[in-house]
This record gives C-alpha cells, structure tokens and sequence, in this order.
C-alpha cells in the first residue's frame, strides 16, 4: 500500500510556500522524474489528490504531520488513484 512517509511530507510541507493546495501541486510537478528524493510513482499519486483537495475547498493543513495523515488518507480511501 502506497503511503507518503514522515520525511517526505516535511519536506514537502517545507517547500511548499504559500502553503496551498496548488502551491503543492508546483512542488510534486517539479520534482517529477528526479533520481533523488520522493519515489516517482508517489508523486503521481499525490498530484491528483492535491487537486481533489484544492477543488472541493479543503483548507491547506497547518502541520507536515496533518499533510502525512491527510494524504495517507485519501490514498487509502481512493485505491490509490487520489480520486473516487
């Protein structure tokens, strides 16, 4: 089962600035494809569910632990799709 690990999330909750949804979006995009850093078909799955998150209105989480348990979440509850 895919999950978005610790250090990814703080990492990207690091980057993302503002801390928006779409914001977010640009950070998984640029890292696409990198041999170094979050695994590439992880990437994938979180770029639709940063989406998901930004069109029904869904406040940016204030905390790296909230974004992990946010996505981990939607991963588990999508098959891993990031939508319904």
């Amino acid at each position: 089962m895919a999950h978005v690990p610790a250090d990814d999330a703080r990492q990207l909750f690091h980057d993302t600035n503002p801390k928006t949804w779409s914001q977010l979006h640009k950070v998984l995009e640029s890292r696409q494809g990198k041999s170094e850093g979050i695994d590439n078909a992880l990437i994938e799955l979180m770029i639709p569910i940063t989406d998901y998150f930004e069109h029904s209105g869904e406040q940016f989480p204030s905390s790296p632990e909230k974004l992990q348990e946010m996505m981990n979440h939607r991963l588990a509850t999508t098959g891993h799709r990031g939508v319904p």
